[in-house]
């Protein structure tokens, strides 16, 4: 409960972007000894996902 309430934390503060991995390694620095795995499970269970680089929106040419 107490993971999952740091997690939302670093995850608000990274304006919604920082996934299982970044979260991770912030978690890694503060000193918070946690597996990667429990992090992503914990982010599912919470229904927090960060955002993916190849989600790009489409081109425009310009006129």
């Amino acid at each position: 409960m107490e993971l999952t309430e740091q997690i939302k934390e670093i995850h608000a503060d990274s304006g919604g972007i920082y996934g299982s991995p970044r979260v991770h390694a912030v978690l890694k620095r503060e000193g918070v000894h946690v597996g990667r795995k429990r992090v992503e499970r914990l982010m599912r269970e919470a229904e927090i996902a960060g955002v993916s680089p190849r989600r790009g929106g489409f081109t425009r040419r310009d006129p």
